[in-house]
């Protein structure tokens, strides 16, 4: 019974926001080494983009994703998520998977299934509370772990398929979710944080939006036609950031836990109105890429590890230096990478370091701070 009272093994959040953290410093790390050819890996057929690529999506948001699923349904559902040795499993099976995805052995095959099985776990509970409108997340889950197994079967020869589609396919998958979270806590966290604040909020505004924005990504991967790819990511942009507006975002100054949330937001709009430029052949991809990945996936990532760590470690909702700090690394980040993609200054490697180093710098943060609150248990005494 000396696992199930191990604190970190608690709740999921637990273990898996201190791996994900891990994990973002020890792949961008690896990224710059590989792009040096000094990185240490040794896989035969896998370039050091695509593993970076697939990390970043598989081995980091994923594994975010993973540690708020298993909280988040708790919450919704009231039934108990994995703890103890059952959460230790889950762990394990991650480790597994992500030794895998680095070394390019059978364990390749925990890797392929790992997503899904998350997807039954939290997907059961669920069902059993008959919340369905949540189903949406271990519907993607399942998804993202076809795409897995379709990357790994294409890297391995045994389909022909373009693995670059694939990964852009699973990273819409990653912005999907977070579309469909934020819009519905981002608005209540801010209307319940800021007294009196008036808020436009149309659920029918954000239902077409939220549609619209999974067509747009489908007709990314199918569609042929690049105008009509190009107008449909114009218009979604434009709904986002409308969408955005109604949630009063500049009433989020001076409350950081606020801002970073809508701000991370706002970057999905500039990812869709990027890769509609990309679509008319003005700018290649990988802006749009990155900003869907540093920008609005890292700026969500790192506004939802602090603020749920917070909330259910018993913690004040209280956003200090540390935080603040990681939230303008993340856009430090994001703005040294597109710095060295212009090719204003033809150094792209150079500000590629730096733009890596502000993200490790970012988790590493996180970590100094959130490892002896994820360790320890809560001050308040109650489970979690």
């Amino acid at each position: 019974m000396r696992g199930q009272k191990i604190t970190v093994l608690a709740l999921g959040f637990r273990p898996f926001y201190l791996l994900a953290s891990l994990w973002a410093i020890f792949t961008i790390f690896e990224w710059l080494l590989e792009l040096q050819n000094i990185g240490i890996r040794s896989l035969d057929g896998i370039s050091g983009m695509v593993w970076h690529a697939h990390e970043m999506i598989f081995g980091f948001a994923a594994t975010v994703i993973t540690g708020f699923a298993l909280t988040a349904v708790r919450a919704w559902t009231g039934l108990n998520t994995p703890k103890g040795w059952g959460l230790l499993l889950l762990v394990a099976l991650w480790a597994i998977a992500r030794l895998g995805a680095f070394t390019g052995s059978i364990f390749i095959l925990v890797d392929i299934f790992y997503l899904p099985m998350i997807a039954i776990v939290i997907g059961r509970l669920i069902l059993k509370a008959q919340m369905y409108r949540n189903l949406f997340l271990p519907f993607i889950l399942i998804i993202l772990g076809c795409l897995n197994a379709l990357y790994y079967l294409t890297l391995f020869g045994y389909l022909k398929l373009d693995v670059n589609q694939i990964l852009f396919a699973a990273l819409y998958m990653i912005i999907m979710i977070e579309i469909m979270i934020s819009n519905r806590i981002i608005p209540s966290f801010t209307a319940n944080a800021i007294d009196g604040l008036k808020q436009n909020r149309n659920q029918s505004l954000t239902k077409l939006t939220i549609l619209g924005s999974a067509l747009t990504f489908l007709l990314q991967i199918l569609s042929p036609i690049v105008l009509l790819n190009a107008i449909a990511c114009f218009l979604i942009a434009s709904l986002h950031l409308i969408l955005l507006w109604g949630w009063r975002p500049l009433a989020t100054k001076g409350k950081p836990l606020l801002w970073i949330m809508h701000l991370s937001y706002s970057w999905i709009s500039v990812g869709f109105f990027l890769l509609g430029l990309a679509d008319l052949g003005l700018i290649n991809i990988y802006p749009a890429l990155h900003v869907f990945g540093i920008g609005a996936t890292g700026g969500l990532i790192i506004a939802m590890i602090t603020r749920t760590a917070l909330g259910h470690t018993g913690r004040p909702l209280v956003a200090g230096l540390i935080e603040a700090t990681c939230y303008i690394g993340i856009q430090a980040a994001l703005f040294f990478w597109l710095l060295g993609n212009s090719n204003l200054y033809n150094s792209f490697y150079p500000f590629l370091v730096i733009a890596g180093l502000c993200w490790v710098s970012v988790f590493a943060l996180y970590l100094i701070k959130y490892l002896p609150l994820l360790m320890t248990p809560r001050p308040d005494g109650k489970v979690g």
